[in-house]
């Protein structure tokens, strides 16, 4: 790209979590012009969004790249060009999200329905940007003079305060900065009275952040100042024409069913997945015979009737609030399933609860994906004494057997830590996905 430099800058190289290594080798391979807009520093570990600027006219090659990383774009419902992608990495045990923006634009951002009656800070400065960026290692990053302008408006605009390690920073880039980055030329077209770019820079240099912040609060209002109506319109418009397309072209979450003997597991890991996820998650539970007297104890025939009437009900209804949730874009993690029921039943009346459970097992859409918690009898024993051994063998072999059955079922090892177990987890689940998206 004209002008591009690939020198280092004084700045030492920055770690690189392995995730993003992939993810930003993937970019470069695609030919796709990207750089980090900030916080370079912390990409070994990051804390919260990784900030990249790309080039526009290779959006439409991004998310196709990303996934091939596994990295999925999200749904997004604000006024803001940019996309959110997150991905997963077990080893770690780390979710990394990237928030991918090709206009470089100012000011608090939130749902499409308020956020275009803000005033915003909005410029035509990506291309310069991008063509000025520098390689730092594996990362393409800002020109330290573009660094400083562009980290002083994300937070005396977007955040609107300034903490004491973006101070420390600021005031580093300040030392070297100058008025003639294509931000500060912004920042001269909208300063109020008596401010200009140099006077920025002297601020930042004796750390006058108060006087910075109330520049911040007024830079949006002047730049929207003379076309308000018009650019807000333009902002809901574009705000509009996401919310299309998140609508028209959804992306459905994933549903995940957890199966297993007594004992292995299923309520930890699926709470785990629920509380750890990066992904929204819900948690639904699907037991067939909980409480109703499926013990081997003698049970009334009327009493036996009714609960079997009630069973393909309940499944229906909450497999209706499970599909309403994947609608959502939602992952739907279900603490056992109807399934169940496909296991061998006992006496009496074989051949017709054979009939029914099978129905019952069919009756309801089937999962994205099967997990199947296996656990040997002698550990399960360990955890339920009071339970027959051979028993429990006989259970887990009927699971293994079921899991041989279902077209979508995968066997984990439930002998680990529930916090191994829930890596375990959510990298099947986090593969079955990216493996939907990109198939």
């Amino acid at each position: 790209m004209r002008g591009e430099r690939a020198e280092a800058d004084l700045d030492p190289v920055p770690t690189v979590h392995p995730l993003l290594v992939r993810a930003f080798g993937g970019l470069d391979a695609a030919g796709i012009t990207w750089c980090m807009l900030r916080g370079e520093a912390g990409l070994g570990d990051p804390a919260g969004d990784v900030d990249l600027l790309v080039d526009a006219e290779t959006l439409d090659q991004l998310d196709e790249v990303l996934a091939r990383h596994e990295f999925l774009r999200l749904p997004a419902h604000s006024a803001g060009r940019h996309r959110t992608y997150i991905g997963y990495h077990p080893s770690t045990d780390r979710w990394i999200e990237l928030d991918v923006e090709w206009a470089v634009e100012f000011g608090p951002t939130s749902h499409v329905l308020v956020n275009w009656l803000r005033p915003a800070l909005r410029t035509a400065v990506a291309a310069d940007l991008l063509s000025r960026r520098r390689r730092q290692g594996q990362v393409w990053v800002l020109d330290p003079d573009d660094a400083f302008w562009a980290l002083l408006l994300h937070r005396i605009v977007d955040k609107r305060v300034v903490t004491g390690e973006h101070a420390r920073r600021l005031r580093e880039l300040a030392a070297n900065a100058t008025s003639h980055s294509a931000l500060a030329s912004v920042v001269a077209d909208y300063c109020p009275p008596g401010w200009d770019p140099q006077r920025v820079l002297d601020s930042a240099r004796h750390g006058r952040w108060m006087q910075l912040l109330d520049l911040g609060r007024k830079l949006p209002s002047r730049a929207t100042s003379a076309r308000p109506i018009a650019l807000r319109v333009a902002a809901l418009g574009r705000g509009l024409s996401g919310l299309a397309t998140a609508v028209l072209q959804p992306s459905p979450g994933l549903s995940v069913a957890l199966i297993g003997p007594d004992g292995a597991g299923k309520s930890t890991l699926t709470e785990g997945l629920a509380n750890s996820t990066g992904l929204p998650t819900r948690r639904i539970y699907m037991g067939l015979w909980q409480g109703e007297g499926e013990t081997g104890d003698p049970v009334p025939l009327a009493a036996a009737i009714l609960a079997a009437a009630r069973r393909p009900v309940r499944s229906w209804r909450r497999a209706a609030v499970a599909l309403y949730h994947q609608g959502r874009g939602r992952t739907v993690v279900f603490d056992r399933h109807p399934y169940d029921a496909l296991l061998p039943p006992g006496p009496p009346h074989l051949r017709l609860k054979r009939i029914f459970f099978g129905f019952l097992a069919r009756s309801v859409p089937p999962p994205s994906i099967v997990l199947v918690l296996d656990l040997p009898a002698e550990i399960t024993h360990q955890r339920r004494p009071e339970e027959d051994p051979f028993q429990l063998a006989t259970a887990r072999d009927a699971y293994l057997a079921l899991a041989r059955r279902l077209r979508r079922a995968e066997v984990i090892n439930a002998d680990r830590t529930p916090d191994e177990l829930r890596v375990e987890a959510t990298a099947r689940i986090w593969h079955a996905m990216v493996e939907r998206r990109t198939r």
